[in-house]
Parts: C-alpha cells; structure tokens; sequence
C-alpha cells in the first residue's frame, strides 16, 4: 500500500512538472504601446516558439482578429515550428478592442458605398464611426508595433502577416505601399469593399514589392468571389508576387480559416 502511495505520489510530481513545463513554453506575453497614431492604449500579444533563444533570430508572424484566431495560430504554429515542419516564429496577435466598430476602422481605408453582395448602400452603412482609419492603424503597425516586437524579441525582419476578410482586404490594400512583409495571408478577402478598390489602387501601382501571397476563398456570395478572382488575376499576371490559392466550394466564410492556415503556412514559411 505504501508502495503503491509513493508511485502515485512521484506521478503526480511528475505530471505537475510537465505541465508547468508545458504552459511555460507556450504562454502568451502581453505588451502595451500608448500609440500616437491611435491615440490610445494598444495591447498586443507574444507566444514564443520551442526553446526560444536571444542568440537566434526568428521570423514573426503577425496575427489580425486576435480576440478569435491568436490562440489556434499560436499552437498551429508552436507544434509545426516543434516538429520542423516551418520555420520557429514568434506569433504576435493583434486585438481590435472592439469588434463591431474598431476592428472596421483599423482594417478598412474608405467608407464603402457597397456591400458585399453588390448592393449599393448610403452614408449610414459605413462612416467615421466604423470604418475609413486604416492608415492611421498602417502607421500603428509600421511604426510603433513591428519596432516594438523587434526592440524586445530577436527578430530576423522576416514578417508574415495573417488576414482573414477586412484583414485580407487591408493585406491586399497594402500591396501599393512600401510594406514591410515578406508574406502576407489572405483569406477571403473583403475585396468587394469601396467596389473593388484594392484591384484599382494595386493596377495603378508601377513597382509593387516583391511578396509572397496565400490567398483563399470561397463562392458566396457571387459578387465577393467575382472581385476576389478580378484581383487574383492581377496578382498572377505580376511578376513581383509569388502566388498561391486555393478555392474552397464546400466551405463558408468563417470555416475556412483553419485549413487556409495550416496549408499557407506549410507552403510560404519553409
């Protein structure tokens, strides 16, 4: 019986110790930045990879949407950079603070006079209120976010940024810039937004950065895929983009994001 009791004993010593080992390794570290771009208090989170270390420099991912979609990027990509499948990355989320409003304003650079649909809508669908600060949010994310990541982590300046809808749309927005990613995720991007005006502004741009793409999307509604295949046929006749795709006919909106992660980051972070 003693026996027994000392087993149990070292067993749950054990299993304690491991589980501390394993919170430890995979914990998320949050930082705030008072931003003057915003004009207001940002928070922005950290996971680190397997055995992190100040003398390597890793490439970072950055996360839109992180309020739903940090914690299932971060283990993703814990275990794959584990098992030398990607390359180790810092996973950084980005929050919105709030949804209904804020996350429009940071993701979007107009006020659409269109829906997603086609249908044309007035003033009181997308304002100030909601929508249009999307470079004041650019600048946040160039100029104050991206800096502090590489003044508190080691960096190598190799970015990945994942977008999903606005956040795809504000990915493909940023292709005129002179954009800091070497990568950039977008799956099925709003590109339907201002009537197609990130297909516009990417046509009139001469020199685009050279930038690898995983784009994906799905068929509804018919007007959304209409524009997102307009775009994609402008990426693939670009020689500075590096394109892939993927079309998933049996998926929705929201439910493709998982399998678009795992496959884009298989393929773009080798």
């Amino acid at each position: 019986m003693l026996r027994n009791l000392t087993i149990l004993i070292l067993f749950l010593i054990n299993l304690k110790i491991y589980a501390q080992d394993t919170i430890c390794v995979s914990r998320t570290i949050k930082h705030t930045i008072e931003s003057k771009f915003l004009n207001e208090s940002r928070d922005y989170w950290i996971s680190l990879p397997l055995h992190y270390s100040d003398s390597i420099n890793y490439p970072v991912i950055y996360v839109f949407d992180a309020e739903w979609r940090f914690h299932l990027i971060k283990n993703v990509s814990f275990d794959l950079g584990a098992n030398k499948k990607i390359q180790n990355s810092i996973i950084v989320g980005i929050p919105h603070i709030e949804v209904k409003n804020k996350r429009g304003q940071d993701l979007t650079f107009s006020h659409s006079r269109i829906e997603y649909d086609g249908e044309k809508i007035d003033s009181t669908w997308y304002n100030d209120s909601n929508s249009g600060n999307g470079m004041n949010f650019y600048s946040y994310l160039t100029k104050e976010l991206i800096p502090d990541v590489n003044k508190n982590y080691s960096a190598n300046n190799y970015e990945t940024l994942i977008g999903h809808s606005y956040g795809g749309y504000f990915g493909g927005y940023i292709l005129s810039f002179k954009h800091p990613f070497e990568i950039i995720h977008m799956y099925d991007p709003s590109i339907w937004y201002s009537n197609g005006e990130v297909v516009k502004k990417f046509k009139e741009k001469n020199q685009v950065k050279a930038t690898r793409i995983h784009l994906t999307y799905q068929p509804v509604p018919e007007f959304h895929k209409s524009k997102i295949e307009e775009f994609i046929k402008e990426l693939e006749a670009n020689e500075q983009i590096e394109l892939t795709k993927e079309f998933y006919e049996n998926d929705t909106h929201n439910s493709l994001y998982l399998d678009s992660f795992y496959k884009g980051i298989l393929k773009t972070n080798k």
